[in-house]
């Protein structure tokens, strides 16, 4: 992680620069649990303090007057997964960002807020009900008539950002190879399979079954 601080004119001090370094390290080992140790620390600047105190801050060896000021981090700790993940949570705070940023956004990216909003809501089971028209509106911070009305000025159907989100949705789930069709099924709102069958075909031109079949790797067995 490179660090060059911008602030216009005014240029931060190096205790600034340093003081950030430091709580980003601070950070990494909050987050991850681990005593996390950069493979390497270095500044731009002179050294302004004792050299123990910057080894013991950081935990490695800290390098003056370099090109840049940065923090080296180990690429496994980087890809660790986060120990505390909640994915619900995470599925709160993407809704609640679609929704602060459609209120922001100007109309014109009411299509791209509502397929986000359709495709958040198709990762978890629906039970054979999409969905509505009335949470999509207040999803996105708007009456349901004002959502109609804006889609209405954009050309937009509410049925055809569905059917575009629900065709993307399932060619991601039938990569899934374990996962049952069934289960895709209701998962993306379909009433009946056969229902989900008749919509894969218009969108592929075959059964989900047929797309799996063709899109497994030569050699691999049928699940």
């Amino acid at each position: 992680m490179v660090y060059h601080p911008r602030q216009g004119a005014l240029a931060f001090s190096p205790h600034q620069i340093e003081a950030v370094l430091a709580a980003v390290v601070a950070f990494a080992r909050w987050v991850t649990g681990q005593v996390v140790r950069p493979r390497q620390v270095q500044f731009s600047q002179a050294r302004i303090g004792p050299l123990a105190g910057y080894r013991e801050a950081f935990g490695c060896a800290v390098e003056f007057e370099q090109a840049f000021s940065g923090v080296l981090l180990d690429n496994a700790l980087l890809d660790a997964p986060l120990p505390q993940a909640d994915e619900q949570l995470a599925r709160l705070h993407r809704e609640h960002a679609t929704t602060r940023l459609a209120a922001l956004s100007a109309p014109a990216d009411l299509a791209q807020a509502l397929h986000a909003w359709m495709a958040d809501q198709l990762q978890a089971p629906l039970h054979g009900k999409a969905p509505e028209r009335a949470q999509a509106a207040a999803a996105l911070g708007l009456s349901e008539r004002t959502l109609a009305r804006r889609m209405q000025a954009l050309g937009l159907s509410y049925t055809a950002v569905l059917d575009a989100a629900r065709h993307q949705a399932a060619l991601h789930a039938l990569a899934q190879a374990d996962r049952p069709l069934g289960e895709i099924s209701q998962s993306l709102g379909f009433a009946e399979p056969s229902v989900f069958n008749r919509a894969f075909r218009r969108w592929t031109g075959c059964t989900p079954g047929q797309w799996r079949q063709a899109a497994r790797p030569p050699g691999e067995p049928s699940a």
